[in-house]
């Protein structure tokens, strides 16, 4: 055999061999990648009912869960489209999410929430176990329905009043306040208002004490939106101007 042949034999089973050790390491990878999925076992089951705040079923309603306490974000499931018992259900791998539902009056899936549409607020933390099911009901509410849950029943709360403007002094129209304890919140603040009028006028109803306020157009807020206005409040308080900047929505 020639050394010219000999030189190209050993060039070709190099080659070869080279390439199943590329198969082959590529096949262990994605074996392991797929450990967790072999040994998740059966999906489980989250269910229940969405309601409105008169506790009737509400229709064409969708939870949305998501693998991660950010939910300003696609949903990594969502359920079926309630009907007009209000019972809605998804399967997902078992493990930790965060759930919320929400309502949409024009059938969208995605985008930020119009004045008809319906929230259940903060996500619910919850576990999902292999081959079992959770049950979990949630009540969604508009902005309006939400503020009026905070609507002055006492002395024991204030009436904070003023309008929302942009840069220029322009009243905003369809934008909403919002006050926190803390500069900095999660997913939705401890006080919001209904919808702003042509006049760009909110009312918010607190205890007495010291707020951080801010206005936004898009509902829910983005996740640790952080609030500028510090003030304290020991009583009814009127012209709490609150200016809503476009850049950071």
């Amino acid at each position: 055999m020639s050394k010219e042949y000999c030189s190209g034999y050993d060039v070709k089973f190099l080659y070869g061999l080279q390439k199943m050790r590329i198969l082959f390491l590529a096949a262990i990878i994605f074996f392991f990648g797929q450990l967790p999925y072999l040994f998740a076992g059966e999906p489980g089951i989250l269910e229940g009912r969405i309601l409105d705040i008169s506790e009737e079923p509400v229709r064409n309603a969708e939870v949305y869960v998501f693998d991660s306490p950010d939910v300003k974000r696609p949903a990594d499931f969502i359920s079926n489209r309630t009907t007009e018992d209000g019972r809605y259900s998804v399967k997902i791998p078992s493990g930790n999410y965060w759930a919320v539902a929400i309502f949409r009056e024009s059938g969208a899936r995605f985008g930020p929430l119009g004045s008809g549409d319906k929230h259940s607020g903060d996500s619910v933390a919850l576990e999902i176990a292999a081959d079992g099911s959770r049950s979990m009901d949630f009540t969604v509410m508009n902005l309006r329905e939400a503020a009026m849950k905070h609507k002055k029943r006492s002395e024991e709360l204030i009436k904070v009043t003023g309008r929302i403007v942009n840069k220029s002094g322009t009243p905003v129209q369809m934008a909403y306040a919002m006050a926190h304890k803390m500069q900095q919140f999660g997913s939705l603040p401890d006080y919001i208002s209904a919808w702003t009028d042509e006049q760009g006028e909110y009312t918010l109803y607190l205890p007495p004490g010291r707020y951080f306020l801010g206005a936004l157009v898009g509902f829910p807020p983005k996740y640790d939106y952080i609030l500028y206005l510090d003030q304290q409040f020991t009583g009814d308080t009127e012209k709490v101007d609150l200016v809503f900047d476009m850049v950071k929505q």
